[in-house]
């Protein structure tokens, strides 16, 4: 009888160092995802997750947000809430450094 091997249905993805940084900042609310590599499209957000709370998107799985607004910066990263009021992400950094000058004014 041939052998069955199983392997994961993805690779694990190192968690880039500026989302355990970003993690480390005391937000005062349950943070759903991480974001790095964003950029805006509208009133959303294309970026690649980290540390879904929810536990059903793979690390480094590149996302669209729900619609947003930024509620403030702290230590460089960027908290925002989804327009419903029911979700919390940070954003790690950008895709284009430029977008952050245009968040939190």
């Amino acid at each position: 009888m041939s052998r069955v091997e199983r392997c994961p249905a993805f690779e694990a993805v190192a968690i880039p160092a500026e989302v355990l940084e970003a993690q480390q900042v005391q937000w005062d609310v349950l943070i759903d995802a991480y974001l790095t590599q964003a950029a805006r499209v509208g009133t959303r957000y294309a970026a690649s997750v980290f540390l879904d709370r929810a536990g059903l998107i793979a690390d480094g799985t590149t996302v669209a947000t729900p619609e947003v607004k930024a509620v403030e910066e702290r230590q460089g990263f960027v908290l925002l809430q989804s327009l419903c009021g029911n979700d919390f992400y940070v954003i790690t950094n950008w895709l284009v450094d430029s977008e952050r000058l245009h968040v939190c004014s």
